[in-house]
């Protein structure tokens, strides 16, 4: 058989299962054991893929995703950033669009803490969006910048999803963590330009509206009280992967203590919320690792077919400039992002688009800070990108979805400009990564 029409088989094979609502772990599975059995050698290629993929997740790689989420899920669930957000708040004065650059900076900081962009977008959507709405916000700037933002999570560290990205692409885990650090704030600098040149082009979008004066001295003791002590998780977390003293493991353990001290010390560690933050770290992680396994038992049956090596063989035949051959796998990046989740594009793609920039020579950490971009894009695409419907969610109900769809539509244009930027420079990645 032909190695195009079995990798045609797998993905089509694969995609269908998703669409008719298979759990993405279950889907790979399916495929896996169809593949196995057919190109493997019936059941013992079948018992084969299954120990390997069970001692994949033995891989050490690994123990920061865990982690990070825990951590995350601390600072959430004990409510102690939105003491931070209020701090936030006093800090900007008249600013064109402030409550929309108060979402922008909130979520830039909080992308430090959280690493999760559904925590994000429901964090800020919930506390922002009345004060929005009572202040004569437009819909698209009550809505957007929630939206935009939400998934700087993905590219600031701590991000379980960079460092599922560099396990799985064999990519290092402090290279895209440290790597993301300059592109997010790169794409939260554009948020926060379109928002007040909006502003100033259309004042009606966000009124201007009388604010309470706080004073310098009670700004600085809200700030030392709430917000430094936030700041110290993020360098307690990305100060020893970046001296190159602490291994990803062992600065997300670092970034689980700080947070449970600041609980504690905030008095908001109660049983309840300790048993509700292990429960969903538990769950999310579960999730997490068992993709994991059946994206990495997909890739090995790949491979072993010679549909893999067939692929790399077929591009490298093409003599395509290494600029247009990256510029096609982002742009199937960005078409399945509009039907597809992060971690489904990540999982079917790595396994055929990894091996080819290994053979090209192009940097694996480069291209994988533009994935992480590219599936943030996917994150906020219609028609089914996940933080458009937890927006949907937290939205008020005169909020439609063609209302999400539009809002979103000028951060996702900000997504590519940094996209493209980054394409062009390779050292905003590689400047402090390397």
């Amino acid at each position: 058989m032909e190695w195009w029409v079995i990798l045609l088989s797998f993905f089509i094979g694969f995609i269908a299962l998703i669409l008719i609502g298979f759990p993405i772990a279950f889907a790979f599975f399916l495929i896996n054991l169809i593949g196995a059995y057919l190109f493997m050698g019936g059941t013992e290629g079948i018992k084969q893929l299954t120990l390997n993929m069970y001692s994949s997740l033995g891989n050490f790689t690994l123990t920061p995703i865990p982690l990070f989420i825990l951590m995350g899920e601390i600072i959430f669930r004990a409510g102690i950033a939105n003491n931070a957000l209020n701090v936030f708040d006093k800090f900007f004065g008249r600013i064109p669009g402030r409550l929309g650059i108060l979402a922008v900076a909130t979520s830039t900081f909080f992308s430090g803490l959280t690493g999760s962009a559904i925590s994000n977008t429901a964090l800020l959507g919930s506390s922002l969006m009345p004060e929005m709405r009572k202040r004569g916000y437009g819909k698209a700037l009550m809505i957007g910048p929630i939206i935009g933002t939400g998934g700087l999570a993905m590219m600031i560290p701590p991000s379980a999803l960079a460092v599922v990205l560099g396990s799985v692409a064999q990519i290092s885990i402090s290279g895209i963590l440290i790597g993301g650090i300059l592109p997010g704030l790169i794409m939260a600098s554009l948020y926060a330009l379109y928002i007040i040149t909006r502003t100033l082009i259309s004042p009606s979008i966000a009124p201007d509206y009388e604010l309470e004066k706080a004073g310098l001295t009670s700004i600085v003791k809200e700030f030392m009280v709430y917000v430094l002590p936030l700041f110290s998780v993020i360098i307690l977390v990305l100060g020893p992967i970046y001296m190159g003293i602490a291994t990803p493991t062992e600065a997300a353990s670092l970034g689980c203590i700080g947070s449970m001290v600041l609980a504690f010390f905030y008095k908001k560690l109660t049983r309840e919320t300790l048993a509700a933050t292990l429960r969903a770290t538990l769950k999310t992680s579960c999730m997490i690792f068992l993709i994991i396994a059946g994206s990495i038992g997909y890739s090995q049956v790949i491979s072993f077919t010679g549909a893999g090596a067939g692929l790399i063989n077929y591009v490298i035949s093409l003599n395509l400039p290494v600029a247009m051959l990256i510029v096609l796998m982002l742009s199937v990046l960005l078409l399945l992002g509009c039907f597809m989740d992060q971690i489904s594009m990540m999982m079917v793609t790595i396994p055929l688009f990894m091996p080819i920039i290994f053979q090209v020579n192009v940097d694996p950490l480069w291209f994988g800070i533009m994935m992480l971009i590219a599936l943030d894009i996917g994150f906020t695409s219609p028609p089914f990108g996940l933080l458009l419907f937890v927006m949907k969610g937290i939205a008020p109900d005169d909020v439609t979805m063609m209302d999400i769809y539009k809002a979103a539509l000028p951060f996702i244009l900000c997504n590519i400009i940094a996209l493209v930027l980054i394409l062009v420079f390779p050292q905003i990645v590689l400047l402090f990564a390397k």
